[in-house]
């Protein structure tokens, strides 16, 4: 029940003499979907190399592998089996799967500027908080609770689900400059009634701002 990496490859920032940063290529988005977890040792060059250019990371959810569909996913009508395995279920418990895994592993205790992108409210991982920081009290080896990895090191985006609830759950969870507002084209495509009636429920403006436009600003550098 791995997940091996995609990363896409998109225009990245050059330096004042025209050169990318070395690996920033390769530090631009990853989607778990594989038969290799993300936390593989494989790997850690790529993180490392987003910490230390300070490029955030995209973690995306992917088809499963044939083999986890196999094991989990088959057996029902294929357009359903489909359905489970992508956007009704899967896609974000293996997205969510992989990012805990790190945690685990030990990668922000060796990479601590390290910034990853959940799509979704947290794929998964806020609405089990409680019961996945609990590792936390076997996981001896590390500097940190999963919690506290969360809370400094995953930035949260909203992917077209503007229900004013899963805010509130997310921002029990995290800080509001850890959230993101985002759609999630095609598949969430919100219209300017329900952005203007997302919006109109945070009461400061400054958090307003921020989790409309600033947080992305200031995480992708764009300001």
């Amino acid at each position: 029940m791995g997940s091996t990496p995609v990363v896409t490859r998109r225009p990245q920032p050059r330096s004042s003499n025209g050169a990318l940063p070395a690996g920033s290529r390769r530090c631009d988005g990853a989607r778990p979907g594989g038969t290799r977890p993300l936390d593989d040792p494989a790997y850690d060059d790529l993180f490392a190399t987003a910490a230390r250019w300070r490029r955030p990371i995209f973690i995306h959810p992917q088809i499963p592998s044939n083999e986890l569909h196999d094991a989990a996913y088959r057996g029902l009508d294929p357009v359903i089996d489909l359905a489970l395995a992508t956007f009704g279920w899967g896609w974000h418990m293996e997205a969510g799967l992989s990012v805990l895994r790190l945690i685990l592993r030990g990668t922000f205790d060796r990479h601590p500027d390290l910034q990853l992108v959940l799509g979704h409210w947290g794929e998964m991982l806020l609405f089990w908080m409680d019961r996945v920081d609990s590792i936390s009290g076997v996981a001896k080896h590390l500097d940190r609770r999963v919690s506290d990895c969360l809370r400094t090191n995953i930035h949260i985006t909203s992917s077209g689900m503007l229900q004013q609830r899963l805010l509130r759950h997310t921002l029990d969870f995290t800080g509001a400059n850890q959230v993101l507002f985002s759609t999630d084209h095609p598949f969430h495509q919100p219209d300017a009634a329900a952005v203007k009636e997302f919006f109109d429920a945070i009461a400061d403006p400054a958090t307003c701002t921020a989790i409309a436009s600033g947080n992305a600003e200031g995480l992708f550098q764009l300001a």
